[in-house]
C-alpha cells in the first residue's frame, strides 16, 4: 500500500508538529488538523507546504470530510484539556470515523507503559483508545513515547537558575525521547505501513538518572546545576496527584523502551539528552 496525504491531529501542538513537518520532509500531503487555522502556530506549517485545515474530535461532522481525503491518520488525545472520559471520547469519535471510511494506515500516540496496568489516569485513558482499534480491526501502528525531553521546557526557569528538580528517586534512571525522533519515526511508519501494521513501539532516545541529567544540563548551559530529589508529597502538593501518581510509578517499574534496538533497527536519529539541548536550550 501508498500512503501520499496524512491527517495529522494536533498538528500545531508539539507532537503533532513534529509528525507533521516530518511527513512534509518526506514529501507527504499532509491535512494539518487544528482547531483555528488563525493560530501563530499553524503558520509555520502552512509556509512548510501543509494544507491547514479545521476541525474538532469532539465534533464527528467536523473531522468526517478530512478523514476521507486522507490515505493515513496520525491520531492523538488530549487528556489535559477534559480529563479521562473526554480523551477516551476523542479516540472513540476518530476511531470510528476511520473504521467507516477505510483509511490506510493508522498511526496512534499512546504513551509508554499504557499496555502495563499503570494506574495513571493519562496512560489508562489511551490504553482503552488501543482496545477500541483493535476492537475496530484497523490496519494500525501505535508508538508509545515515553518522557518527552520537551517537557523540560516547564521546568527551565528553575533548571537555568541551577536547581533540576524532579520525584525522581536519584538511582533510579528515566527514559526520555526528544519529540523530533518520535517525528521522524512517524514518518518512517507512513513510508512503509505494511511493514509496521499491527506492531506496538515504545519508543525512547535516552536514559538517565536524575544526577546524569543535572550534569547534562550543566555542560550545555555551562553554569552549575544541581539535581534535587522531591518527595511524591511534594509533586502532589507542586503538580498535582496526577503526576504524583506517575512519578511514584517511573519510581516503582518505569518504561521499558529497548532504546539499543530501536538505535540498530531504524534510521533514526534517537538523539541524546545532549543533542536536544544542543538544538533547543542554546540557540
Amino acid at each position: 500500500m501508498a500512503i501520499d496525504t496524512v491527517l495529522v491531529v494536533g498538528a500545531t501542538g508539539t507532537q503533532g508538529g513534529a509528525v507533521a513537518r516530518h511527513l512534509l520532509e518526506r514529501d507527504f500531503e499532509v491535512l494539518a488538523l487544528t482547531r483555528d487555522k488563525d493560530k501563530h502556530q499553524s503558520h509555520h506549517l502552512a509556509e512548510r507546504g501543509a494544507e491547514l485545515v479545521e476541525g474538532s474530535l469532539a465534533e464527528k461532522n467536523t473531522i468526517e470530510p478530512l478523514v476521507e481525503e486522507a490515505d493515513g491518520v496520525f491520531l492523538m488525545t488530549n487528556y489535559w484539556e477534559h480529563g479521562y472520559d473526554d480523551e477516551v471520547a476523542q479516540g472513540r469519535n476518530a476511531v470510528e470515523l476511520i473504521d467507516e471510511v477505510g483509511v490506510e494506515h493508522l498511526v496512534f500516540s499512546s504513551v509508554g507503559g499504557a499496555d502495563r496496568d499503570t494506574g495513571i489516569s493519562h496512560f489508562d485513558s489511551k490504553w482503552e483508545i488501543e482496545g477500541l482499534i483493535d476492537d475496530h480491526g484497523i490496519p494500525a501502528t501505535v508508538v508509545r513515547p515515553v518522557f518527552f525531553a520537551q517537557n523540560f521546557e516547564g521546568f527551565r526557569d528553575a533548571i537555568e537558575d541551577g536547581t533540576l528538580a524532579m520525584g525522581l528517586e536519584p538511582s533510579n534512571p528515566l527514559q526520555i525521547l526528544d519529540i523530533e525522533d518520535l517525528g521522524a519515526f512517524v514518518a518512517a511508519v507512513f513510508s512503509d505501513p505494511g511493514e509496521h501494521e499491527g506492531e506496538s513501539y515504545e519508543l525512547a532516545s535516552d536514559e538517565l538518572p536524575l544526577r546524569a541529567m543535572a550534569i547534562r544540563f550543566a555542560d550545555a548551559l555551562e553554569r552549575p546545576v544541581r539535581a534535587q530529589h522531591l518527595s511524591i508529597d511534594d509533586v502532589e502538593e507542586s503538580q498535582g496527584e496526577e503526576f504524583a501518581v506517575m512519578f511514584e510509578w517511573f519510581n516503582d517499574a518505569g518504561y521499558e523502551s529497548p532504546i539499543d534496538d530501536l538505535r540498530a533497527e531504524f534510521d533514526v536519529s534517537f538523539n541524546r539528552l545532549e543533542t536536544y539541548l544542543e538544538r533547543e536550550w542554546l540557540e
